[in-house]
C-alpha cells in the first residue's frame, strides 16, 4: 500500500517526540568523496557511482528466502543471492535488510516491502567484491520525499574537503519484479577506507543501545513514550577510564579491522579531548572543524549534536581522531526532539539555528568533540572561514540549486513509476522545491551570522534579525517536529 509523506511524517513525529553529479561534471570541490591527496580511483567509483544516470540493480533470491525476509524483516537475516549491477553479475553475495527507524517503522505497518537492504559481496566468497566495493547499501529514502537529503549532504561534506560515501541512484528489481528507486550508497568499510585513506586507520560507527528498536518497542513507544535510561557508553566521546570495556558504543561497532592497540589509542585521544589538552596530537583538528562546518549547516539532529550521539563515523589513525558523515536522511531539520524550554518550534527558529550553538538537548561538556571548537578563538575563526567558503562556493554560487534541479529531473521518471514509493509524484516535486528553498534560506541565515547581522548564538538572537521562514513548510521535506506540551 502506498503511503503519503504526511503519514510518514506523523510516524516520525511520534518517534521524535518520545525520544526527548547529476552529471559527470560535479559542482566545484573535491567530488571524489575522499581526501584529495589520499584517494585511489577504485573501479566502482567510475561505474556504479557515476551519478549521470540511474543504475540497474537486479537481485535474484530464492522464493523461499524472499518470503522469509518479507515475513521476518527485522531479523536482518543474511541470504545468499546473485546480484547484477548494470548487467554485471556477482554471484553468491549476502543480502539482508538494514537500518533502524527506516526498517522498523516500515515493518510495523506490515504492508510494504520497501526496506533498505545491504549487499555484502564477500560474505560468502572470500575477497569477492564488485569492482573493489565490498559492501553496498540500498537505502529506501525513508522520510525523504526529495530522495536527495543524503545525496546533497554528502556533497556538502565533499565541498569542505571531508571524505564522504559515494552515492548514486539505482532502480532495483527482485526476482524480476520492480522494487523501486533506491539510493545506492558506498558503505564505510574496508573499501571506503582503501579509497579515502589508502587502507590506513580504523573506522567505527559509535552507536548507543538507547536507539535499538524492535516491533514491541515501537508499539510501547507509540503508546507510552520512551524512557532513555541507559547511559551513553562511548558514543558521546566523553572519557571515562582506561578500560576498553567502558566504551562498548565504540569498540563493539568497529567497521574495519581493529586491535587492542587501536582501542588504547582511541582512549588516549578521548582523554586528551575531554581534558582539552594536546588537541593537535589527538585530533585531526582541521578535519573535525570542516566536518562541523558542513554538519551544522545541514542541521542534522539525529546525530552527535542532538540527544542521540550516533549516525557519525569515528575515524582513528595513529592516535588521531576525526569525524566522517553517515546517514543524513533526517538532516535539513528533520529530527528536532523535545528539549523542554528553548525547543525549536517553527521553521524560522530551525533555519536560523546559531552556527556557534548547534547542540540541542545536550550540554557542551557532554559533547567534547564540538566543545573544543567553540571554546577557542582561533579554532572558532577557522570554523567560520570554512563556513564562509562553503556558503559562497556552493550555495551563493548557485551550484547547490543546479544540483537539486538536475537531479530531480533525472529522478522524476523513476518516481513516476515507483511501485513502492513512500510519497506521491506531487510530493516528490514539492519536496525537491522545499529542499532548494531550505538551502537558500539556511545559506542566507548563515551568511548573516558570519557578517554580524545575526548572532551566531541562538540564545542571543533577536527575532527581528532572523531570516523570515514563516512561509516555509518543513513538512514538505518529510520533517517531524516535536513541540513541548
Amino acid at each position: 500500500m502506498r503511503r503519503g509523506i504526511l503519514y510518514w511524517t506523523v510516524v516520525l513525529a511520534t518517534f521524535c517526540f518520545v525520544l526527548v553529479g547529476c552529471g559527470q561534471n560535479a559542482a566545484p570541490g573535491n567530488d571524489s568523496g575522499g581526501s584529495a591527496d589520499a584517494s585511489t580511483n577504485a573501479g566502482y567509483e567510475s561505474s556504479l557511482f557515476d551519478t549521470g544516470y540511474v543504475h540497474q540493480v537486479d537481485v535474484q533470491i530464492s522464493e523461499e528466502d524472499w518470503a522469509d525476509l518479507l515475513a521476518n524483516p527485522t531479523e536482518k537475516t543474511k541470504y545468499h543471492v546473485d546480484v547484477a549491477i548494470d548487467g554485471e553479475e556477482v554471484k553468491d553475495a549476502s543480502f539482508s535488510t538494514k537500518g533502524n527507524s527506516s526498517l522498523y517503522f516500515v515493518a510495523a505497518e506490515g504492508d510494504s516491502s520497501r526496506y533498505s537492504f545491504r549487499v555484502n559481496f564477500g560474505k560468502y566468497v572470500e575477497g569477492q567484491t564488485y569492482r573493489g566495493l565490498d559492501v553496498l547499501s540500498l537505502n529506501n529514502c525513508f522520510s525523504d520525499p526529495a530522495y536527495m537529503k543524503d545525496y546533497l549532504s554528502y556533497e556538502v561534506f565533499r565541498q569542505v574537503g571531508v571524505p564522504a560515501p559515494l552515492m548514486s541512484y539505482a532502480w532495483v528489481t527482485i526476482n524480476g519484479e520492480d522494487q523501486g528507486l533506491y539510493a545506492a550508497v558506498e558503505d564505510e568499510k574496508e573499501s571506503f577506507l582503501t579509497r579515502t585513506y589508502n587502507g590506513e586507520g580504523v573506522i567505527y560507527k559509535p552507536e548507543s543501545k538507547d536507539v535499538d528498536l524492535s516491533l514491541d518497542r515501537i508499539a510501547d513507544i507509540q503508546e507510552n513514550g520512551l524512557s532513555m535510561e541507559e547511559e551513553s557508553c562511548g558514543s558521546d566521546l566523553v572519557y571515562r577510564d582506561d578500560n576498553p570495556e567502558s566504551y562498548p558504543d565504540i569498540f563493539e561497532n568497529a567497521e574495519t579491522k581493529a586491535g587492542e592497540q587501536d582501542a588504547q589509542d582511541v582512549i588516549a585521544a578521548l582523554k586528551s579531548l575531554s581534558e582539552g589538552t594536546n588537541l593537535d596530537s589527538c585530533l585531526d583538528t582541521d578535519g573535525v572543524i570542516r566536518f562541523f562546518a558542513a554538519h551544522n549547516f545541514l542541521l542534522n539532529y539525529d546525530s552527535y549534536t542532538g540527544t542521540l550521539a550516533h549516525n557519525v563515523v569515528l575515524y582513528e589513525n595513529k592516535g588521531k581522531l576525526s569525524y566522517l558523515p553517515w546517514d543524513y536522511n533526517l538532516a535539513f531539520g528533520g529530527f528536532v526532539p523535545i528539549v523542554g524550554e528553548g525547543v525549536l518550534s517553527d521553521a524560522t527558529d530551525i533555519l536560523n539555528r546559531g552556527i556557534d550553538s548547534p547542540l540541542i538537548g545536550v550540554a557542551e561538556d557532554d559533547r567534547p568533540m564540538w566543545a573544543w571548537v567553540v571554546r577557542d578563538d582561533a579554532y572558532l575563526q577557522e570554523y567560520h572561514e570554512v563556513l564562509d567558503a562553503l556558503v559562497a562556493g556552493y550555495f551563493e554560487s548557485g551550484a547547490a540549486d543546479q544540483r537539486i534541479r538536475e537531479t530531480s529531473e533525472m529522478l522524476l521518471p523513476y518516481v513516476e513509476k515507483d511501485p513502492t514509493a513512500f510519497c506521491s509524484v506531487d510530493e516528490f516535486k514539492t519536496g525537491c522545491e522545499a529542499l532548494r528553498q531550505f538551502c537558500e534560506l539556511r545559506a542566507e541565515s548563515v551568511r548573516k551570522q558570519l557578517d554580524g547581522g545575526l548572532s551566531p548564538v541562538a540564545e542571543d538572537q533577536e527575532s527581528r534579525d532572523k531570516v523570515d521562514a514563516s512561509d516555509f513548510n518543513l513538512m514538505d521535506l518529510g520533517v517531524a517536529i516535536s513541540k513541548a506540551a
